[in-house]
Formats: structure tokens, sequence, C-alpha cells
């Protein structure tokens, strides 16, 4: 990994020490997802990402992790395998609500301008990035997707925003399967793999990177594996990862022979557990139709997120290459 900075004139936002709390909530907000986490982002680029910083006072005031790569010998920058949403990584600051964001936009413009020319950049962002304003500034072109956010309540209030089709295939789900939790990121992937072989269809994904980086989750206590079981045999199993305030639906896979309930069970399990630890569950997308009634059937509220994409004539020719390979939601899967 490497770092490429640039620094601000001071202002009031680092003059002084910073106490331990005020520590704490820098190093939050320049990793406001656990896909910042350096861990995460070293582990998923194996070891290739790349990082643009912003500084005020001797302090970092702003991060944008990214990854730069080069296919058909063109230069891209995307983001690592499985790292559903990245862009900037800002310190608030003090001052007006005006204040704020005009020193945020300043930020931002200067952290893109940090990033190397490459033919395509495209990048999901995080839930704190509300609008595009300096990505737009400097030529890229805005889209939005949708997901749904569940937030923590008592089991009972979230039991009863289930639809009730959806509680009857719960019902009948937990009839018919055992929930257990799986330890093994290998026995995750060759499952995941089987089904995808079983359906004639191939996967996007690093094997050996979803392996390690799932194993990291599992034994760094961020993330678990949910299976549904109909006697030995494993029929579904879904992978979940959580930071400070989400609790993310990352990959599911499922037999042929398992049925839908499967994985709405696993789904009803991580929606309970993301209570629990008082989390927003993400469902990660709604891209589409079918996505969009399955996740309106477990509540939830639809929240945007922004991608942001900048191209020449040569990375339009990558995108739609990629395209005609793996379908036009490659980029909205991770």
């Amino acid at each position: 990994m490497a770092n490429s900075r640039s620094t601000l004139p001071p202002s009031e936002l680092t003059v002084g020490p910073l106490r331990n709390a005020e520590k704490q909530e820098t190093s939050h907000a320049l990793a406001p997802t656990i896909f910042h986490e350096p861990w995460w982002l070293e582990v998923a680029s194996a070891g290739s990402y790349q990082v643009a910083e912003v500084e005020s006072g001797g302090k970092t005031v702003g991060r944008l992790p990214y990854l730069p790569y080069k296919r058909f010998g063109i230069p891209l920058i995307e983001m690592p395998m499985l790292t559903h949403f990245l862009g900037p990584a800002l310190l608030e600051g003090v001052g007006s609500p005006n204040s704020r964001f005009l020193r945020q936009l300043g930020i931002t413009r200067e952290l893109i301008q940090k990033l190397p020319r490459a033919s395509l950049t495209a990048m999901k962002l995080h839930y704190g990035i509300s609008e595009t304003i300096a990505f737009q500034e400097q030529g890229f072109r805005t889209s939005v997707q949708f997901t749904h956010e569940i937030d923590p309540l008592p089991t009972d209030l979230l039991w009863a925003n289930l639809r009730n089709k959806t509680r009857n295939v719960i019902r009948r789900a937990e009839e018919q399967f055992q929930v257990k939790e799986v330890t093994d990121a290998a026995e995750f992937m060759i499952f995941y793999l089987g089904n995808l072989a079983a359906r004639n269809m191939r996967s996007f994904l690093d094997r050996d990177i979803c392996e390690r980086l799932i194993q990291e989750c599992i034994e760094r206590g961020r993330g678990r594996i949910l299976a549904t079981y109909d006697g030995k045999a494993l029929q579904a199993a879904n992978f979940y990862i959580w930071d400070r305030r989400y609790y993310y639906f990352l990959l599911s896979t499922r037999s042929l022979t398992s049925g839908n309930g499967a994985t709405s069970l696993l789904l009803w399990e991580a929606i309970k557990d993301s209570a629990q630890r008082d989390l927003i569950f993400d469902s990660d997308g709604l891209n589409s139709s079918g996505a969009i009634l399955f996740f309106a059937g477990l509540g939830g509220t639809v929240k945007p997120r922004y991608i942001v994409s900048k191209s020449d004539l040569r990375g339009k020719l990558v995108e739609t290459m990629r395209d005609a390979v793996w379908g036009k939601n490659f980029f909205v899967r991770g």
C-alpha cells in the first residue's frame, strides 16, 4: 500500500492536541466502514491498494483508498474484491453547516485530484456520502443504487414488520432446517463455487482472496457464516460482516434443492443478530425486481448509495467487454 498526500492550510480543525476521545473520533471518521480499514484493504487487494490523503496542520483530514490495476494493458481504478463501499473518509470539522460543507468539498476535491490518471475510475460510495458535487466538478458521472436498511429493534417488532407471506416462509423453513454457524471459510467457498457450477455459472471472485478475507473476518470477530442444514446436508449459507454502525449482507449461496425458505431463514437470523449488536442491517443493494420484492418482505427503509465513474474511450471499451462477460450488474455486486 502507498500513500499520496496533499496538505491544506491549517484550520481550527486541528488546533491544539487531540484528547484520547478526539483521537478515537478521528480514527473512526477516517475509517467510516469496515471496507476502509487497512487490514480489510490489505487482504481484499492482495496488498495492492493505495490511499490518497489530505492533511491540515499536520493531521490527516481526508483519506480515499483505491485500487489501481491494469486490464488489457489499460490503467483502471476500481474497488478491491468484496469491497462493496469506499469513497472519501472525511473529518467533519467545526463551524456552521455551510462552513463544514465547503471544507469537506475542498478536501474531497483534493483527494480526487491526487488519484493517478486512469482510463476508468469507478467507486460505490459509503452511507456517509450524501452528495457527489466534488466528483461532478471533476467530470465524474453519478448514478445511484438503492439498498434496504433495517434498524435495530426488539425481536417482536422486527417480526411484526415482516410481510405475512415472509413470516409464513420463515415458519416453514424453521420446521425443515437447522441453522448453524460455519467457521471454516474454505468450506463456504467450496459450497459457493459448487452451487455456481451446478447452475453452469462462473464466479467473478478470486477464490484465494475471498477465502482469506472471510477467514480474517471470522477470526477478528467481524463476520460470520450462517448456514441451514437439512439433516446432515448443507443447503444454504450466507456470509455477513459488520463495523461500528452497519451489519452487511455480503455473500449468499444455496443448493438447487434448498428452496427460497432457507435463505429467508438465514436472513431472519442475521437481522435478529444485527439488532442484538445494535447495528443497522444493510441488504447491500437492490439491483433486480426479485431482490426488491424479496427485501420488501423483510421490512426496512430504502436508502441510496451513490456510484461515481469516469472513463475515456479505452475505459468505455473495458466496461463494454466486462458487461458482455459478467452482465451490467458486475460493479454493483461488488
